[in-house]
Formats: structure tokens, C-alpha cells, sequence
């Protein structure tokens, strides 16, 4: 930018502000990591027994828009705690993409570890079409963390969800905070 060529004005805001810019974006790259992006604060990994399915086949017969997955499963902490997971999946749309269609799914959940302790978990995922209710195996799914009660209270991270060769799950909850 040529500064000379700008009106007396411009020129003046430009000079004016420029500095205030630098010490901004010093600032900004000197931040510390948290500042700038939020860092995982603790970990928690859950081995999920093979879930209780029950399909609702909401509206038109057979696999469609609408339909339900609800599950339920006994699960263990890596401290020993033992809990339940219970939510369900439902189907919001089929699709085509580059010749396979995949089902986009919106998922709800809970871990309830006694005490009050849960973790409600919330997020989309997509799965192959094939007609099976359950994630392929060993293709982890990434969901939200949306929150928690006990100590879990206003729990913020995310979820990888990995569906084992036994039809066991393992969870791996990152929070940051």
C-alpha cells in the first residue's frame, strides 16, 4: 500500500491505527496456546458393553428419513466406574456421494456414572448405507461433549467413539475444562 497516495484522512487513520494493529497482533501470536484455541484439560477413556438396539421405523416402511435407533449399554470407566449409556440415533437424510450413499445420523446420549456424574454427549455422524444400525467397526465417530451434571457440570470437549471387532465400544472424553 502506497501511503502517500491516500487522502489526508486515510492517511492520518491509517498512521493513527497502524500502530494499534502491530501490538494487537503481537499480542495475539504471543498469546498462550488457551488463549487462542481451547486446550484438552483431562481425559477419560470408557469401554461400552454390546448395546441393547431397538429400531423405530418412523413414517414411510423400511429405512427412511425419520427412523429411530434407540440403545442402551452397561459402560466402565478407566477409574472403575461403572454407569450406563443410554440415547438414540435418527436418520435425517440419505445421500449420494461420488456412487455410495451414506446415511447422515443425528445422535443423542448420556453417560450416567452414578452420583449425579453424567456427560451429554450431542453431534452428527454419517454412516455407510448398507442397511446395519450400528458405526462400521474401527471407524471412530467424533461428537460433541454439550455438557454434565455432578462433576461433570458445564462440560465442554468432544468424543471419539470407535465401534470394536467384539461389538464393544471403547469412548475417549476430551474436556477443556
Amino acid at each position: 500500500m502506497d501511503i502517500e497516495k491516500l487522502s489526508t484522512r486515510s492517511r492520518f487513520s491509517f498512521q493513527l491505527f497502524l500502530p494499534l494493529l502491530i501490538i494487537l497482533g503481537i499480542s495475539g501470536l504471543l498469546a498462550p496456546s488457551s488463549v487462542l484455541a481451547n486446550a484438552v484439560t483431562s481425559k477419560l477413556t470408557i469401554e461400552q458393553s454390546k448395546p441393547n438396539l431397538a429400531h423405530v421405523d418412523l413414517g414411510p416402511k423400511g429405512e427412511t428419513n425419520g427412523d429411530m435407533l434407540t440403545f442402551n449399554a452397561e459402560v466402565t470407566t478407566d477409574a472403575g466406574v461403572k454407569g450406563t449409556l443410554s440415547g438414540f440415533i435418527l436418520l435425517v437424510a440419505i445421500t449420494k456421494e461420488r456412487g455410495e450413499f451414506s446415511e447422515e445420523r443425528i445422535v443423542s446420549m448420556a453417560f450416567d456414572l452414578g452420583n449425579e456424574d453424567t456427560l451429554v454427549i450431542s453431534g452428527k455422524s454419517v454412516y455407510p448405507y448398507r442397511h446395519k444400525p450400528q458405526m462400521d467397526k474401527n471407524n471412530p465417530q467424533i461428537r460433541a461433549v454439550i455438557g454434565g451434571t455432578g462433576k461433570y457440570i458445564g462440560a465442554r470437549g468432544q468424543i471419539t467413539t470407535t465401534r470394536n471387532e467384539d461389538e464393544t465400544y471403547s469412548h475417549l472424553i476430551e474436556l477443556i475444562d
